[in-house]
């Protein structure tokens, strides 16, 4: 077997990552992946942990079947055996990063006979923005549709890959980067990342244009180099994390004014970066307070934009308490990616 460090020309890599080291790319976004073909009866790969939680997985799609891999809380680096006992010919291989802000990972390379690229092309480029649904959070506890989530998870049954974002992209053919954060609402100090202290929470204001964006990790807050990136249609799923920590704001007129200034901001902010960009605005199918719907409605129709749209999912924020499972995020990406191809056909 030979040794494939992580600037081979054969591994493709998707998501805001980091590539100040080319030989120790960061990947911090759920879903960001990293496609390869390699030849051989087994793969070993090298990754070193940056923990922010006490339990963490990795993704890995071998020849179509995944595989789930706990990576170590002391920040070391692993060698995890991916595959063995396979046949001898040209296999394939996506690593992901199934989790958000649970920790970062530096992918180090590969051991196997060889690798190749995968040499896919795809049909379109999407970016989502939202919180924990579109990350893809408690995904995977798949006998709790309709319910709240079971207690004390602690991210087990968290999997971007079967996130209704990652699953619309795999329907449209299209690359994507996922810049979702559970508990992500749009303004600072609103919603519950990076809780539970008012002052420290922290919003898509701040997260939108970062590369690393989890304010209390190693690598601190570091701008994205928009260049690098440029989606035809742009998803934002944001106002439903945004009633914490006062949930009769939505009914005050200035706070919602405010609100509706700084969304409007952020796109328009987007928008002047992807000049031929589509923009599209959906909450999910989590429970929550009806007002936003409205208020999103009144945004979208204020800025009078034919590029940016309104969509709503048939159950938006009355299917579930809880995080949606496997089949209520697959409802979400058999609607969206349905509208979003009548959305690419408009350009």
């Amino acid at each position: 077997m030979a040794v494939f460090t992580a600037d081979n020309e054969a591994f493709a890599y998707m998501g805001r990552i980091d590539f100040t080291d080319p030989k120790a790319p960061l990947l911090i976004y759920p879903g960001s992946n990293i496609r390869f073909t390699f030849g051989g009866t087994s793969l070993k790969i090298k990754a070193e942990n940056i923990p922010m939680s006490d339990r963490m997985w990795i993704g890995a799609l071998i020849d179509g079947v995944q595989r789930k891999i706990e990576l170590t809380k002391e920040g070391q680096v692993q060698e995890i055996v991916l595959a063995e006992g396979l046949a001898d010919t040209m296999h394939s291989c996506m690593i992901f990063k199934r989790q958000a802000a649970a920790h970062y990972f530096r992918f180090l390379g590969a051991e196997c006979d060889e690798v190749k690229p995968e040499n896919h092309r795809y049909d379109m480029k999407l970016e989502y923005f939202g919180d924990s649904v579109s990350a893809g959070e408690v995904t995977e506890a798949v006998y709790y549709e309709g319910m709240c989530d079971p207690e004390n998870h602690g991210g087990q049954y968290d999997n971007s890959y079967f996130s209704y974002t990652f699953s619309a992209a795999r329907k449209l053919n299209a690359e994507f980067h996922n810049n979702s954060q559970g508990g992500l609402a749009l303004l600072d100090h609103t919603g519950y990342f990076y809780g539970p202290a008012i002052e420290t929470l922290t919003g898509l204001e701040t997260t939108y244009d970062k590369l690393s964006y989890v304010p209390y990790a190693p690598q601190g807050l570091t701008p994205w180099e928009f260049s690098s990136y440029t989606p035809d249609i742009v998803v934002i799923a944001i106002g439903q994390n945004d009633a914490n920590p006062n949930p009769h704001a939505v009914f005050d007129k200035e706070y919602t004014e405010k609100w509706k200034a700084k969304y409007k901001e952020i796109l328009l902010d987007l928008k002047s970066r992807y000049k031929t960009a589509k923009f599209v605005i959906i909450t999910t199918v989590l429970k929550h307070e009806r007002k936003w719907e409205y208020i999103l409605d009144e945004l979208t129709a204020e800025l009078a934009d034919p590029d940016v749209t309104r969509f709503r999912f048939t159950r938006a924020g009355t299917a579930t308490d809880g995080h949606p499972r496997i089949t209520e995020q697959e409802e979400m990406a058999l609607e969206l990616a349905e509208y979003l191809r009548t959305v690419a056909s408009r350009r």
